[in-house]
């Protein structure tokens, strides 16, 4: 009997994905480090990180803890949680499991707090791959269960990738193969939808060792090539090593030892190339079973030494089961019978705890020997059974064959130990015999006497025989009837069997037509649905341009209205009264400066009208665009009061209009909102534009206010600021706490 242990196929979760192998980015993102904005310096440093994690953790680890460091500082919280999610998988892939669950949780709970679904997903998935190397098997569930459920909720297709291949380990590892296959084909549908290789490439190892579990080694070779084809694609050398060792796998099933403790080999050399513990002590295990089906035992023994050794350094819990089992296995055909018997028994304790069936079956089977060894011939039968039930739910087979075996073993050992007396009986016999041989030869006249009974009696038995010839051609007469019998009974069986074959293809082909009716009605369903959205969010934004329009239209018209009307009757006022001061004498001093102040308010009043028509309307916006128009603003507020610095970054060209003039206005309310209100006397603006949108960023230095009760403060100005940036799609934060300052954090998307 073959042993078997089950490699961990989940996916740890990272957002960036950067080529280590093309050093020119690398020195790219460090050379841009200093240069870069802020949230750009935090973007790069997990880039860099996820660089070095295919080629070294130890950089890797390093650039993730300056991440952590520098985003915390800077207060940039999706970067944060990207880089507590480096510190996670590096910790894990170094088999420090307190640390990695430790980060793990603290990306859940920054991704919560940013309400980043997507984020968040990845966080509860990473720490049930944790949960599940320590052991915790009920717990990995309801976390991959949960992934799920959020997943489906959000639309998230790769979410529920992730947790439907999870799912379908879980379930596969505690022996529901049902499940299992359910499981990867929803997951295989969801890739393929979204051309998810990475994905695909997990799907394809389940498979592999669902039909390697099943025997079924021609389909498992299938499998192992497609996923190794597209983890080489991906570059992905520690999924590579985890592919070398299904390879060995599928050699050690078509009995080729050679090449299975090959591949054993090559997954240990690419497991320890990229400082994966947790891998390197699995195939260690795996590389004591090759050598134990090839009946090097004492090197088997050495080699599962190792392999528990590897698991306890680093408390892997998960497959230190099967190293146990393996290394009582080699014990046993070592015939160190008690030493055996104690490490079987704690592999099969943890492989329960864990609900492990492969180990469970392979412990039971173990244990049968064991039993047979020492003669207990009925502890063996129990532990046979117990193998065969596990085995069964295993492969879906009912068969007894291993059990009937035992017993005939059973009842052989007793017939032999009747013979042994028999054959001791047969000698008293003979001697007698001997004996009583001399007293046959004294005894031959009276033998010859009665000879001549004996003929007669000779003749009374052949008569006997003619009798007994008869009744066994009368009992061959009746056997072939009853042959006969039987073969009409297996036709009429045929002929049902085929009827019911006939009346289950009708049934299937019915059910297939249903199906397919009804899928084709709801995909009929779905593009109705989907028009009608698109519909919606068309008129949605032609609603939003018109506002946007109408509103640019009205301050336009308002500004002229203001320059051309009131603004020429005040200039109008001015040169009459400044026309009348030479014709007018006044009565006093008093008089003249009156006449004096009242001029100097119609030119103050004439500066203000003009000043409202352009802020309403203002020219350099239309002409130079958004950043020369923020730049003319700051200039005419006085600096000694309040220092402004504008920083913006990717505005070489123009922006669309409607988000020009939306975002002039919210940072104008922002401005005008800080001289009014804040007491501060810097205020920093930052433009951002990427592909994505464009992010505005406000920071002044006043007094600050608390932001959990922004209702409190929140007049008309910030309801302007955010029905505007609403009408783009866009979403705008207040972070502010008292005597701290305020940061307004804007982002409008393109599309």
């Amino acid at each position: 009997m073959k042993f078997a242990l089950t490699l961990l196929l989940f996916c740890l979760t990272a957002p960036y994905q950067v080529n280590a192998q093309d050093q020119k980015v690398l020195d790219s993102l460090r050379r841009s480090l200093k240069k870069s904005a802020i949230p750009e310096q935090a973007q790069n440093l997990n880039k860099i990180s996820s660089a070095y994690f295919k080629i070294n953790l130890d950089s890797a680890t390093a650039y993730a803890n300056k991440s952590v460091t520098f985003s915390a500082k800077h207060k940039i919280f999706k970067e944060l949680a990207i880089g507590y999610n480096y510190l996670g998988q590096m910790m894990y892939y170094k088999g420090n499991y307190t640390s990695s669950l430790s980060n793990f949780e603290k990306f859940r709970a920054v991704s919560i707090q940013i309400k980043d679904n997507v984020l968040t997903t990845q966080a509860i998935n990473n720490i049930a791959n944790v949960l599940i190397d320590l052991g915790k098997t009920d717990e990995a569930i309801q976390k991959y269960e949960e992934v799920l459920a959020i997943s489906k909720k959000n639309n998230d297709k790769k979410g529920q990738s992730l947790g439907y291949g999870n799912l379908a380990f879980v379930y596969r590892y505690v022996g529901n193969n049902a499940k299992a296959i359910n499981y990867i084909f929803e997951q295989i549908k969801i890739d393929e939808s979204i051309n998810n290789k990475m994905g695909l490439a997990y799907s394809y190892q389940q498979l592999a060792l669902l039909y390697s579990q099943k025997n079924d080694f021609s389909n498992s070779k299938k499998y192992i090539d497609l996923c190794l084809e597209k983890f080489k694609e991906l570059n992905d050398g520690r999924n590579i090593a985890i592919t070398y060792d299904l390879y060995a796998s599928y050699f050690s099933g078509i009995n080729d030892a050679k090449k299975a403790i090959e591949y054993e080999k090559m997954a240990i050399s690419l497991a320890d190339k990229h400082q994966d513990k947790r891998s390197l002590a699995i195939f260690q295990s795996k590389l004591a079973n090759l050598y134990f089906e090839e009946g090097n035992f004492e090197l088997a023994e050495t080699n599962f030494v190792q392999a528990i050794s590897l698991h306890e350094a680093i408390n892997l819990q998960k497959t230190i089961a099967a190293s146990y089992i393996g290394h009582g296995k080699s014990l046993l055909k070592l015939n160190r019978l008690s030493q055996a018997k104690t490490d079987l028994d704690k592999g099969l304790s943890i492989a329960i705890n864990q609900k492990s069936a492969v180990d469970k079956r392979n412990a039971y089977e173990a244990l049968t020997e064991y039993y047979i060894r020492i003669n207990e011939s009925d502890k063996a039968i129990k532990a046979q059974k117990k193998y065969i039930v596990v085995k069964d739910s295993l492969l879906n087979e009912n068969n007894n064959k291993h059990i009937n075996e035992l017993n005939t073993i059973y009842q052989t050992q007793k017939k032999e130990q009747q013979i042994l007396l028999l054959d001791k009986q047969n000698l008293i016999q003979g001697l007698e015999l001997n004996k009583n041989k001399l007293e046959l030869e004294n005894e031959s006249l009276e033998n010859d006497k009665k000879a001549f009974q004996i003929n007669e009696q000779g003749l009374i038995l052949q008569k006997n025989k003619v009798l007994i010839a008869q009744k066994q051609i009368e009992t061959k007469a009746k056997e072939q009837q009853i042959k006969l019998l039987a073969t009409q009974n297996e036709v009429q069986k045929l002929e049902l069997l085929k009827r019911n074959i006939f009346l289950a293809i009708i049934i299937g082909i019915l059910l297939i037509s249903i199906l397919l009716g009804y899928l084709f009605y709801n995909r009929y369903k779905l593009k109705q649905e989907t028009r009608l959205q698109d519909e919606v969010i068309k008129q949605q934004d032609l609603s939003t341009k018109a506002v946007l329009n109408a509103e640019e239209n009205e301050r336009k018209r308002i500004s002229e209205e203001l320059h051309d009307g009131l603004g020429q009757m005040f200039s109008a006022v001015k040169m009459n009264l400044s026309a009348l001061t030479e014709d007018l004498s006044f009565k006093n001093v008093k008089s003249e400066k009156m006449f004096s102040k009242t001029l100097n308010l119609v030119d103050e009043s004439c500066k203000e009208v003009r000043s409202i028509s352009h802020q309403m309307a203002p020219n350099v916006l239309l002409k130079s665009g958004l950043t020369s128009a923020i730049r003319d603003f700051i200039s005419k507020i006085d600096s000694r009061k309040l220092k402004i610095k504008l920083e913006t970054f990717g505005l070489q060209e123009r922006l669309d209009q409607n988000i020009e003039s939306v975002l002039y206005r919210v940072i104008q309310e922002t401005v005008n909102n800080v001289i009014k209100h804040a007491g501060a006397n810097s205020l920093d603006i930052q433009l951002t534009k990427d592909e994505d949108g464009i992010n505005a960023m406000i920071e002044d230095n006043g007094k600050g206010f608390d932001a959990t009760q922004i209702e409190k403060f929140e007049g008309i100005g910030l309801k302007n600021i955010r029905s505007r940036v609403m009408y783009l799609k866009g979403t705008v934060d207040f972070s502010s706490s008292p005597g701290k300052g305020t940061l307004v954090a804007i982002f409008i998307p393109f599309s």
